[in-house]
């Protein structure tokens, strides 16, 4: 008896189980009929499955009965075929329920999954849904091949549903077209032409709802899987609390009075006053490295160069030490050991005005005097006379070849100094007999005192912030004609308020001023002191209060009394402390505590003046050194020139 013939289904819904079970004898013909009426039930029931979009795949079918193995000649078929019916004579009832125990599948789970292979071409990856839709990060992918493309989205979406971001996409943007063309020949005809096209293909994978630093590991597990020919690019998102503005400014006001007593910035006029060379130190620490994850290189720069002068017009006066000398001692003290400090006896730029000789030598040694008595010490810093350092004057006359005259014609200096008013040109026929060449050309000095010395910071005051921006553009001028041979020096403005006279409060404080109660010398005498204080014109009021405007005169006793201040008190905070007090007493205050101020330096510059010799030694032992630092920069500039 023939067996029946196999049941051919299509492959595209074959599974290992029902691929390997055996065919149904003749006597099971009923049987096999019904198995093939289930199994063309389970082939649309697995075609409509599959042709919809899965989420999960489905599980593993149970294991069947181990298949028969297949007979290759007609010999053994008989040969089966008798052993069927031999069995099947012997008990048909137990055969039958056997057969069709053999052939049927267990379809009491779920039915059976398609290959992994053909999963990975027709499923679609396993996505999470966004319960927000709060945009993340953006990934926009790159190639010139499609099909590289289109792999490398499929696993960025499938290693975001591993970490659990809700991904969506790819989505594809428009297509970047480039064409160009080549000639290939020396003659230029369309025969001898190839065009050529680029296509860019992109896709957009989008996350949202997703957690920052998930979002971050999965686009370092991207990096790190990058594959060959595609481009990324990824736009992350950041959101922040509303009114961060409002509560930075609230919080700013809270510490405004903690910042002010620890304020540490280089031209900031409040505190402690924190040099580039600190700055460059906290950089390269070893926490500072370790912030950067080690990727922050040591910072190398050449030490910095601190230059300042005062002309010598005598004794100086609380102007001059409030405003330079207290700060040249504080820079002193908190400069690093590779700092070079160099402080002059501008004695060059006080003979623009006709100065007596044995004046003016007196005037050098009383103010080289005064530098040592404010605390300044000949061992850390070089203290010299300008005139002792011929290279100041050489390259004063070399960079006013290339200065400008319009510029030096904007200056203010040389108008206030000839009482002139700001609009006043040097072409002017008022200005022509009064104007001299040594007064117009007083900012080309001074540039050539900075530069000289390669200084990289210089103190100075407010009114001479204008002198140190043309020094800018001396170092601009050269060095576009020349090279970069200068080096451009930056500003560390004085924290000190201008002194104002104590006869007129709206004109600084000046040796110049014939009135000499106008001015209080840092050697002069308590009585002195007093006597001019007790003089200082105010007001009607007798009250104290700060009002710069209203009541300049209180204000500059008060802005005086706060630099003497042991509590470091500000002058709004000092007015309003002795606001009950009359303007007597308040006086007698203030002459009292500039005279306690003064006092060691008034005795510590009698000393050094009885000391004979010790100044002179000081000014010749600077001016060998200063000489030595500018021959190496003025070496620099002979090459440069050509001399």
């Amino acid at each position: 008896m023939a067996t029946s013939a196999p049941i051919r289904m299509p492959w595209r819904i074959l599974n290992r189980s029902v691929a390997a079970t055996p065919l149904a004898p003749v006597s099971s013909r009923l049987a096999s009929h019904n198995f093939r009426a289930q199994q063309c039930i389970q082939q649309s029931v697995i075609s409509r499955r599959y042709a919809s979009e899965m989420v999960q795949p489905p599980p593993e079918p149970k294991a069947s009965a181990p298949p028969s193995p297949p007979s290759t000649q007609h010999g053994n078929s008989d040969v089966q075929a008798a052993t069927v019916r031999e069995e099947g004579a012997q008990a048909p009832e137990s055969s039958a329920t056997s057969d069709v125990e053999i052939s049927m599948p267990d379809t009491s789970d779920e039915p059976p999954r398609l290959p992994r292979a053909v999963q990975a071409v027709y499923l679609r990856p396993l996505r999470r849904e966004a319960k927000y839709g709060v945009p993340t990060c953006d990934l926009q992918l790159r190639s010139y091949n499609v099909r590289n493309l289109e792999l490398f989205a499929d696993f960025c979406l499938r290693a975001a549903y591993y970490l659990g971001l809700p991904a969506s996409g790819p989505v594809p943007l428009p297509r970047i077209v480039e064409r160009w063309t080549v000639p290939r020949s020396s003659f230029i005809f369309k025969k001898s032409q190839e065009n050529f096209e680029r296509r860019t293909v992109r896709r957009l994978i989008q996350i949202k709802d997703g957690n920052p630093e998930t979002v971050e590991i999965w686009l370092a597990f991207i990096r790190k899987h990058a594959y060959y020919g595609i481009g990324m690019k990824a736009n992350v998102f950041e959101f922040e609390a509303l009114n961060v503005g409002k509560n930075m400014d609230i919080e700013m006001e809270k510490m405004k009075d903690t910042v002010d007593k620890t304020w540490d910035q280089v031209g900031v006029a409040k505190g402690n006053k924190l040099t580039a060379d600190q700055i460059m130190e906290l950089v390269n620490r070893e926490n500072f490295r370790a912030a950067t994850h080690g990727n922050a290189p040591y910072v190398k720069v050449p030490p910095p160069t601190i230059f300042s002068g005062i002309q010598p017009t005598g004794i100086p006066h609380l102007g001059n030490y409030l405003g330079a000398l207290h700060q040249w001692v504080h820079l002193q003290n908190t400069a690093t050991p590779e700092t070079k400090l160099l402080f002059s006896i501008v004695d060059l730029h006080a003979i623009t005005v006709p100065q007596e000789a044995a004046r003016l030598k007196r005037w050098k040694k009383e103010s080289l005097a005064t530098l040592l008595a404010v605390g300044l010490d000949p061992g850390r810093c070089v203290l010299f006379s300008q005139s002792a350092v011929p290279a100041h004057s050489e390259l004063m006359w070399i960079l006013s070849c290339t200065a400008s005259m319009g510029y030096l014609s904007r200056m203010t200096q040389w108008k206030s100094k000839l009482q002139l008013q700001d609009n006043a040109s040097p072409l002017d026929e008022s200005s022509k007999s009064k104007l001299k060449l040594g007064l117009f050309s007083y900012p080309v000095l001074q540039a050539a005192d900075i530069l000289v010395h390669r200084a990289t910071h210089v103190p100075v005051g407010e009114d001479q912030s204008q002198h140190l921006e043309f020094a800018r553009e001396c170092v601009t001028n050269f060095n576009h004609a020349y090279g970069p041979h200068l080096v451009e020096p930056k500003t560390i403005m004085s924290p000190a308020k201008r002194v104002m006279s104590l006869q007129n409060p709206h004109q600084k404080m000046s040796k110049s001023n014939p009135d000499a109660r106008s001015r209080i010398l840092i050697t002069d005498s308590p009585s002195t002191i007093k006597a001019n204080v007790m003089s200082a014109l105010t007001d009607s009021l007798n009250s104290v209060s700060y009002d710069p405007v209203n009541r300049p005169g209180v204000a500059n006793l008060l802005s005086l009394l706060s630099h003497f201040d042991v509590e470091g008190r500000s002058a709004e905070e000092l007015g309003k402390v002795h606001g009950d007090m009359g303007l007597g007493k308040f006086k007698s205050l203030v002459a009292d505590a500039i005279s306690v101020g003064l006092e060691g330096v008034r005795n510590e510059y009698e000393r050094i003046l009885d000391d004979e010799g010790y100044v002179e030694n000081v000014e010749r032992e600077g001016g060998r050194k200063a000489r030595e630092s500018a021959e190496e920069t003025m070496g620099l500039v002979r090459d440069a020139v050509g001399f």
